[in-house]
């Protein structure tokens, strides 16, 4: 077992000590030592840390499930432009703080894709923000009431990667518009942006208490922003319908 590959577990460890005395403490041993057992042990070490940290990442995300890719019924609606979400998977745009909007009808995949970039993202080492529109109103207006908002906006700033689920669903008051004004004007120095909408963008001006803070907030969300539709039915509803429909005809039998 080569001394380096030890030395280097040893630093990724943090055990920087160890790292500096190994030489001088194999050297007062007259005999070859073997260290692949060692070797082993730390990889264990390196293995069980990498591992909590993820856990720990998910945590914090905040994710109502976890979702992939893989487990998308791409099938289901060959409108949806799967290349272009794939491009977003690579996770390249997180480098480039950029923005990805994904705008369709409700139940079309737009979550459940999001979600899944989300958790690549984490899986990546990359710390992961997830919120809902409404969830992200909540937080701000119960921070503000407590005198945390620095806090809160401390740990949303420090994650590469923001999911707000369901923009435009509800409006906001002033106080919350203006923070959120300000906390996506920061956010494109330090994080990327995954945003999902069901409604059309025409109307996403109703969120805000005048179209002065719409129009800012909204130019926020589209500055280098990847815009993918999502066609077509309720991707949810899947086999429900049908269900029904089979129902109501045994019914009328």
């Amino acid at each position: 077992m080569n001394i380096e590959t030890v030395k280097t577990q040893l630093k990724s460890l943090r055990l920087s000590t160890a790292g500096r005395e190994i030489d001088d403490i194999l050297s007062k041993h007259k005999k070859a030592v073997n260290l692949t057992w060692l070797a082993e042990l730390l990889e264990r070490e390196i293995d069980s840390r990498k591992e909590n940290a993820l856990k720990m990442r998910i945590k914090q995300a905040g994710f109502p499930e976890m979702t992939t890719l893989e487990n998308f019924d791409w099938s289901f609606n060959k409108e949806i432009d799967e290349q272009r979400v794939r491009n977003l998977a690579s996770l390249k745009f997180l480098e480039d703080h950029q923005i990805a909007l994904f705008l369709g009808a409700p139940g079309v995949g737009k979550t459940h894709l999001a979600l899944a970039i989300g958790v690549l993202a984490a899986r990546a080492g990359h710390r992961v923000f997830w919120t809902s529109a409404k969830k992200l109103s909540r937080q701000i207006t119960m921070a503000k009431a407590r005198d945390s908002l620095d806090q809160l906006f401390k740990r949303i700033l420090g994650c590469k990667l923001w999911v707000i689920d369901d923009w435009g669903v509800i409006s906001m008051n002033r106080d919350v518009a203006e923070e959120v004004f300000d906390l996506l004007d920061r956010r494109k120095y330090t994080s990327a942006m995954i945003l999902t909408s069901n409604r059309d963008v025409a109307e996403w001006g109703e969120v805000f208490p005048d179209s002065v803070l719409a129009n800012s907030t909204i130019d926020r969300m589209f500055e280098k922003a990847e815009t993918i539709i999502f066609p077509g039915e309720s991707y949810r509803l899947k086999g429900r319908i049908v269900t029904r429909e089979v129902d109501k005809a045994v019914e009328n039998a």
